[in-house]
């Protein structure tokens, strides 16, 4: 019997989340040294974790015999002090990933529907398809790539019950002003949900906007922060919301025990304390942002004018032809077939930067 006869219909459809190619995967393949292949792909943090980060998971090793804290009290203490909520406002996840999975599986389901931007995070648009409802995909034209917040309102509906922005967004790395998005999440209406993934909003933090009171007002608002961008833990995946107790309250009820593991929320719980590394990795980032858009222009390839930790690019006939050649010359950058011409590329050290620039130049023959 054909396994597939026995599958929700809808799950053979779901495409599968392709990853950034690790390292050791790349040198073998082109015969390199994996000391000189830079991940350009992911969006991981190039400084590396948080050294308190790090200095409480290995605390943490001597206990993994323990299973963790199933409500992860510790931490979500210390990011409701941090952030200044109540402790019942938050719920944490794998990842922040984990937590737009979750939520889609509480608000989503076939009959309704969730809006997104065209060129946003993929998982909005897999989560969605997962939990069978209708994906509406507002356009995001070129060159800014940016949400276009007028038709994403025109776009929602009764049958609406997320709404999807990201700020900054990915793959993009363009953002809106605090005032555009607090606009737009006054104007929705109280059946849907406005889930805000701000996974890079650490490196826009003083121009970011902030729902608290609006949350506290009873606004169904759910913002998702993750440790492993701006704080370098993304190979331990945690991630966290703020929205109301009332919404954490389903969050947890379909929320896996045991969801985030004993070594992640040590070092979470480390890493808030490393503000020191945070505006360290905040200063490199903006200045290897600079020097990404300065061998941009030189080049005279446009780019959008990013305010994470990653940059896209366009200007390349075949992305894929340039992302293979980069690949072979030990710098691994994330091909954006729906954009067209398209790459997005992490914002690396001063000298990942500088080599990752030498090499497009060699691809282009400049």
């Amino acid at each position: 019997m054909d396994i597939n006869e026995l599958a929700q219909q809808h799950i053979l459809k779901q495409p599968v989340y392709v990853t950034g190619k690790p390292i050791a995967y790349t040198a073998r393949e082109f015969g390199l040294d994996p000391k000189d292949v830079d991940k350009l792909a992911s969006n991981e943090n190039p400084v590396g974790p948080s050294p308190k980060g790090m200095e409480e998971a290995r605390k943490a090793l001597e206990e993994v015999n323990l299973y963790p804290d199933g409500g992860s009290y510790d931490l979500i203490g210390k990011i409701a002090e941090f952030r200044g909520v109540k402790r019942e406002q938050i719920a944490v996840g794998n990842g922040s990933n984990e937590l737009l999975d979750m939520i889609a599986q509480v608000f989503l389901g076939p009959g309704v529907e969730a809006v997104m931007g065209k060129h946003s995070f993929a998982v909005y648009k897999l989560a969605t398809m997962a939990m069978n409802a209708k994906i509406v995909e507002v356009d995001m034209p070129a060159p800014a790539y940016n949400y276009d917040l007028k038709a994403m309102r025109a776009a929602v509906n009764e049958k609406t019950r997320i709404v999807f922005l990201a700020n900054p967004n990915n793959p993009t790395g363009s953002d809106l002003t605090a005032k555009e998005i607090l606009d737009f999440a006054d104007s929705l209406p109280e059946t849907c949900v406005l889930v805000m993934d701000e996974a890079y909003t650490e490196f826009i933090e003083d121009v970011a906007p902030d729902f608290r009171s609006r949350i506290d007002a009873g606004r169904n608002i759910i913002c998702c922060r993750t440790f492993s961008k701006i704080y370098g833990l993304a190979g331990l995946r945690v991630g966290y919301c703020i929205t109301r107790p009332e919404i954490v309250g389903l969050i947890n009820r379909i929320r896996e025990p045991f969801n985030v593991n004993s070594i992640a929320q040590a070092a979470a719980i480390g890493a808030i304390d490393d503000q020191e590394f945070v505006n360290k990795v905040r200063e490199i980032n903006k200045k290897g942002l600079e020097q990404l858009k300065a061998g941009f222009k030189e080049l005279g390839l446009p780019y959008v004018d990013s305010h994470a930790n990653f940059i896209a690019v366009s200007g390349f006939k075949d992305p894929m032809d340039a992302f293979k050649f980069l690949q072979a010359k030990g710098t691994i950058i994330r091909p954006q077939p729906a954009m067209g011409d398209v790459l997005r590329i992490t914002v690396g050290t001063e000298a990942q930067n500088a080599k990752c620039l030498k090499n497009i130049k060699a691809y282009l023959g400049k």
